[in-house]
Formats: C-alpha cells, sequence, structure tokens
C-alpha cells in the first residue's frame, strides 16, 4: 500500500529543488555547494540528508522527473491522430514553457552522469524512430538519420524559444516549421 507524502516533505523537496535551480540561475553547478543550498533554502544540514545524498542526487532526482514529464509530452505527441494537430504541439510547447526556467537551468549541467539536454534529444530520437517504426519504415539507417534531423530541430527550436522567445512566437514558429517537419521528418508516414 502506497501512502501519501507529507505535505511538509513535499513543501521542503519543493524548497531544496527551487533553491537548488535558483542558483544555478546565478552559478555554474560546479561552484555550487550543499551550504549554498542550505542558506539560501533556509534549512539546516540534516533536512537535506534526508532527502539528497548530494548536490548530484538532487540534480539527477529533478533531471528524472523532467524526463518522465517530457516522455508524456512526447507520448501525446506521437499519438497517431495528433501528428497534424498543431494545437496539441502548440500545447505540449506551452507546457513546456511553463517550465522554461528549470529546462534553461539544468540545461546548463553537463556531467558524466548529468546532460539532461542530450538526454531529452535521445528520448525524442527515441519516440521518433518509435513512432515511425510503426508505420513500416524498413530502412533502419534512414530511419536514425531522420530521427536525428527531427530532434536535433525540435530540441534547437525550444531552446530558442525559451532563450528568446515567448509563448506568443511559439505558434508563429510552429507554422513556419510545421511543413519542413512533415517533408524531412514524416515522408513515409501516410497523411
Amino acid at each position: 500500500m502506497q501512502h501519501k507524502l507529507d505535505l511538509r516533505v513535499i513543501k521542503t523537496r519543493n524548497n531544496i529543488k527551487n533553491t537548488f535551480i535558483q542558483l544555478l540561475n546565478e552559478k555554474d553547478f560546479n561552484q555550487i555547494t550543499i551550504q549554498n543550498i542550505l542558506d539560501k533554502a533556509l534549512i539546516n544540514r540534516s533536512t537535506f540528508y534526508k532527502h539528497y545524498t548530494d548536490k548530484f542526487d538532487l540534480a539527477k532526482t529533478i533531471n528524472d522527473e523532467i524526463l518522465d514529464d517530457y516522455s508524456s509530452f512526447l507520448d501525446e505527441r506521437f499519438m497517431d491522430g495528433n501528428r497534424d494537430n498543431l494545437s496539441i504541439i502548440k500545447n505540449i510547447y506551452d507546457r513546456a514553457f511553463e517550465q522554461k526556467d528549470i529546462y534553461c537551468a539544468l540545461w546548463t549541467i553537463n556531467t558524466d552522469t548529468l546532460h539532461l539536454y542530450d538526454d531529452m534529444q535521445l528520448l525524442l530520437k527515441n519516440k521518433y524512430k518509435s513512432y515511425i517504426s510503426k508505420h513500416n519504415i524498413s530502412d533502419q539507417e534512414l530511419t536514425d538519420y531522420l530521427a536525428c534531423i527531427y530532434a536535433s530541430l525540435v530540441m534547437t527550436t525550444t531552446k530558442y524559444i525559451f532563450a528568446n522567445g515567448n509563448q506568443n512566437i511559439t505558434q508563429n514558429i510552429i507554422e513556419l516549421l510545421k511543413p519542413l517537419l512533415d517533408s524531412v521528418t514524416f515522408p513515409f508516414v501516410n497523411k
């Protein structure tokens, strides 16, 4: 039987995570210390260690949550009826845009084990490959190539929107890219 987490535990974890994201926006991951987190979150050392073993564990926990969420976004995106539905694509971008500060902060971490941007791009590539494999594409080399193009374009576009745009520009970019994405990445899928 699974029991609910205590509200205090949820608030403490959220406080630690939010503090960590704020610190990532102020300094490099390698410069962040546990003491920085404690001071900014106004918690003691034992409280931090009840939840996380170190800053790597904290970053990995947040990365894993983001990847789980992103995987759900992609599952929705690649449902067969959604390929041509621009409103669904825009809604997915809008949901991601709401968390852009978290994404951008975590994308700055690039260690041997922590590399969210690359992990998201690989997840997107694999979800795309799975999607087109359902449509009897037998050329694995071509499928892999198209998946690389698709994942690179989507991740670069997402990063651009987060850094330079706002939610209003998202619709324009999606409409601009849709014909390109369809011609390059969905050439074999029945229309």
